[in-house]
This record gives C-alpha cells, sequence and structure tokens, in this order.
C-alpha cells in the first residue's frame, strides 16, 4: 500500500507539473515552454515555405532537402507527444471514473458505463476546443501520405494561437509603453523619409546616376539607416554623405531607446510580479493563505518541503513587502501584496475559485489580538459568502473566539495561537519525551495519514482493518465520520465506505 500510494503520488506530481508547463496560464515554465514551442513551429515551416515558394526550381540542394525532411519528422513527433500529454494532463480519468463509481451503491454494466461518460467527457470537450482540432490538424502529416496535402503542414501556423501567453505579454509591454515606443517609431520614419528627400535633390543635383528615382533615395535611406550599407547605391556629394552619417548614427540612438523602452516595460512587470501587484484572477483549485507570521511561515515551509506548491497553486496575501518576509519563496507559491480584508484583493487571486483558504493572525500595528480576531472574522465571512464550499482554516488569538468560528462559520479547522505550544510543553513536563513523539506523528513524511476507508479496502469491522493495515507496517488509531474524531474504536466498530482513517507508520525516529 506505501508503495503504490508512493508511486501514485509521484504519477500526480508528474501530471502537475506538466500540466503547470503545457496550461497553466500563471506558471512560469509555461511562459518559457510557449517561447520554445513558437520557435518549434516557424522554424518547421520553413520546409512547407520553402518547398511551396520554390516550387520552380527543379531540386533543392540535396543536403538542404535531407535536413529538411529530418526536422520536419522531429517537429511531427514534438507536437505529437504535446497533444498526448496535454490530452492526459487535462483531467484526471481514474479518480474521475471512482469518483462517479462511489455516487452508486450497487456496479453493474449501466453504472460503469456512466462513470467512463463522465470520466471521459472532460477530454472530448477539450478535443473539441478549436485550438485542439488544430493541433490534431497539425500532426496528421506525421502519416507520410498526408503531406501531399499540403494545406495540413500549413495549418501548424495556426499553432501560434495556442501559445498566446508570449504574445499577450508582449502587447501588454508594447500597450503599456504605448506612446514612447510610437513616438520613436514616428520620428525614425520621419528621419528616414527627410533624409531620402534631401540626400535625392543634392545627388541629382550632382548628376549621381545611383540616385535617378525618389524610390532609389527611400531605398537608400532604409538600408543606411539599418547601418548595413550595401553599397549599391552611394552618396558622391558631400551633402549627401553627412546626411547618410547623420541618419546611421540618429537611427542606432532611437533604436536604443526604443530597446530601452521595452526592457523598462519588461522589468517593470517583473518587479509588479515581484512585489504582488498582478492580479491572478485566472486561478481555480488553488490554496490561498491570508496573512503572515511564524505559523503561515512553518506552513509555507512545509508546503514547499512537500512539493505541494508544485501539485496545486499556492498563493501567500500579506501586507508585509517580500523582502521583509523571512522565507524564500519558491517559484511555484506566487504572491500577492495587499490587505486581505479588502474583497478586491481576494478577487484578485480569485478567491471565488480557491479550493482552500487558510486565515492566519496576521500582526497589525497597533491592532489588538482582539480587534485581529475580529479582521479574521471578517475576512473568513467574506470568503464564505464569496466561496461557500472553499474548505476554510483560521488561527485566532483570543480561545474564547474559537468556538464562534466553528458554529457560525462552520470553518473546518481552528487553531488557537499558542495553545498548542502550550499543551506540549506541559506534556512533556508531565511526560518527558512526549515532545519528541508528538513532533514524529505531526511530521508530514513519518507522521499520521489520512485515508478513505474505500482506498485501502472492504472492511465490515474496524479488526479487519486493524490486521490488514499491520501486515503494511500501518495502526489505525482513529476513524473520522462525518466531521466527528471516533479514537482508538473498539475491536466491533462497524466501518462505514465514507468512513476516513487515521494511520501512522511504523518507524523507529533517532
Amino acid at each position: 500500500m506505501d508503495r503504490l500510494s508512493r508511486n501514485k503520488r509521484y504519477l500526480h506530481i508528474l501530471k502537475l507539473y506538466l500540466y503547470n508547463i503545457l496550461e497553466n496560464e500563471n506558471s512560469p515554465y509555461k511562459h518559457i515552454y510557449d517561447v520554445f514551442a513558437i520557435i518549434i513551429v516557424i522554424t518547421s515551416s520553413l520546409s512547407v515555405i520553402t518547398k511551396t515558394f520554390f516550387s520552380h526550381i527543379e531540386r533543392l540542394p540535396p543536403d538542404l532537402d535531407r535536413y529538411l525532411d529530418i526536422y520536419e519528422d522531429f517537429a511531427l513527433f514534438f507536437f505529437l507527444i504535446e497533444y498526448i500529454l496535454r490530452w492526459w494532463v487535462i483531467s484526471d480519468f481514474l479518480t474521475d471514473f471512482q469518483e462517479e463509481l462511489k455516487n452508486h451503491k450497487r456496479h453493474n454494466i449501466s453504472v460503469y458505463l456512466l462513470a467512463f461518460k463522465k470520466a471521459i467527457m472532460p477530454k472530448i470537450l477539450w478535443m473539441i476546443k478549436p485550438s485542439s482540432i488544430i493541433d490534431l490538424l497539425a500532426i496528421l502529416p506525421i502519416l507520410r501520405p498526408l503531406r501531399a496535402f499540403r494545406l495540413l503542414l500549413a495549418i501548424r501556423i495556426l499553432k501560434l494561437f495556442r501559445y498566446s501567453s508570449v504574445f499577450k505579454s508582449l502587447f501588454l509591454a508594447i500597450k503599456e509603453g504605448g506612446f514612447l515606443i510610437f513616438f520613436i517609431f514616428s520620428l525614425i520614419f520621419l528621419l528616414i523619409f527627410v533624409s531620402a528627400i534631401f540626400a535625392y535633390i543634392f545627388e541629382y543635383d550632382a548628376g549621381n546616376k545611383d540616385f535617378s528615382s525618389f524610390a532609389d533615395a527611400i531605398y537608400w535611406a532604409i538600408i543606411t539607416s539599418m547601418t548595413v550599407g550595401y553599397g549599391d547605391i552611394v552618396p558622391q556629394t558631400v551633402e549627401g554623405r553627412f546626411i547618410a552619417s547623420f541618419l546611421s548614427i540618429s537611427v542606432v540612438i532611437f533604436v536604443s531607446g526604443l530597446t530601452a523602452t521595452f526592457s523598462a516595460t519588461f522589468v517593470q512587470r517583473l518587479l509588479m510580479l515581484k512585489e504582488g501587484v498582478v492580479k491572478m484572477r485566472d486561478l481555480k483549485n488553488h490554496i490561498v493563505i491570508c496573512g503572515y507570521n511564524e505559523t503561515s511561515e512553518e506552513i509555507l515551509e512545509l508546503i514547499q518541503q512537500s512539493k505541494i506548491d508544485r501539485e496545486k497553486t499556492v498563493v501567500l496575501i500579506t501586507n508585509y513587502d517580500k523582502s521583509q518576509l523571512d522565507i524564500d519563496l519558491s517559484g511555484f507559491i506566487l504572491y500577492k501584496k495587499g490587505d486581505f480584508v479588502n474583497e478586491n484583493i481576494l478577487m484578485d487571486v480569485a478567491i471565488d475559485k480557491a479550493s482552500d483558504v487558510v486565515i492566519i493572525a496576521e500582526k497589525v500595528e497597533n491592532l489588538s489580538d482582539r480587534s485581529i480576531d475580529a479582521r479574521t472574522a471578517l475576512t473568513a465571512m467574506l470568503v464564505k459568502d464569496i466561496n461557500p464550499t472553499a474548505r476554510l482554516y483560521v488561527e485566532v488569538l483570543l480561545d474564547e473566539n474559537a468556538e464562534i468560528f466553528k458554529n457560525r462559520l462552520t470553518t473546518k479547522d481552528i487553531l488557537i495561537h499558542g495553545q498548542i505550544i502550550g499543551k506540549m510543553m506541559f506534556a512533556t513536563l508531565l511526560n518527558p519525551g512526549a515532545t519528541t513523539l508528538i513532533k514524529t506523528l505531526i511530521d508530514q513524511e513519518l507522521g499520521i495519514k489520512k485515508i478513505k476507508l474505500s482506498e485501502i479496502g472492504s472492511f465490515e469491522k474496524f479488526k479487519e482493518l486493524l490486521d490488514y493495515v499491520r501486515t503494511k507496517n500501518y495502526l489505525p488509531i482513529a476513524v473520522e465520520r462525518k466531521k466527528k474524531i471516533i479514537l482508538n474504536p473498539q475491536d466491533d466498530f462497524i466501518l462505514e465506505k465514507n468512513d476516513y482513517i487515521f494511520l501512522i507508520q511504523g518507524v523507529e525516529t533517532e
């Protein structure tokens, strides 16, 4: 059971890692992959373009023809693998299939067919999306007879729309520096046009046959502005040469300014991301941690150690600057600066689509513990109003406020700040060594594991479960049923299929 669950976990991590690369618009890895994929799309299209537009040539150079065919095969296999992986990561077929079966007491052929339909439907819906249809058409030429249809080969150009996130970032960069970019482009165009007019006047008057028309002058100005100067048109007058020198130097300066504008815009967007200003409203099924203190710091460290942040997106909202945090956030944990009591800040991290929300008692200057708990309560009410299905976990500072959260806000779990530490220290005073035991029980690798009974097997009584899991080096210590904990049940305790079992692994600690 341990090896099987470990393998399933690794497979799940791999799937989510690939999902972040291929589908998650908020993942930095997707932007890197999109750039790479765009290069593959454009360069692999060279074979089609070459053989289409140079069809009047009897034959291409044999080595070039061979290299283009090899690269064509590579690109097709690349797109085939990409299509298969996208189809795989878009949904979890096995989990969806099993979840549907759990909704039925009796399993017959019609139930299995219904479960299959429910599980396969997300993949079918993905396959009929326009972008997925383009992906499929782009890989059909992997069957060599279909390569005769040049249109199928040309369709891959449409795959560029698949990698729109890169173009979106470029568009935003252009949009944010739009006026300055337009101004510089206008100056360059004006400079080329005016230089062409004056050079044409001086050179034509001097009898320079290279400048036989205004079109030649425009061509010369464009080539000179790019500082390549082919030499097919050369000014002979002093005025013409001065214009050529002035044009080359001026365009270099203006292009440098254009490059600096692009760079500044991209750096500004990176700083916005770093400082948590960017909105993340397209997130879904993610974890939101509201507030920062030693509790959330420990949570974030454990999330990073257990690589949960690679399985699903984690967002931290805090009033603290990123430089004030005593933890280095991984590239998978998103940071949002702001007050989580503000509904707009919560919506910026798509709180309405979050699966889990943790509200921490973040310290605020000049606020009492009671006021901080009031902020926590207000945030909890906002979250419940926006997203009633989210699992809510809160930390409170005052013991008397815990019951309010539990009864009125249906909070899943409540942590009273400092209470657990105090109880652990008291337990150690009474029973030396108890701290080591407690730390082992809450260790993310060796500690308590919560598993649904149906994932372990089918058992009628607790004794049957006990005997089975003992052979797997586990010990069941409690049963959770309808959010109630039954600690150390009797041997004849009747189990139900929707029960959750708390297990501890048999290990020897140092």
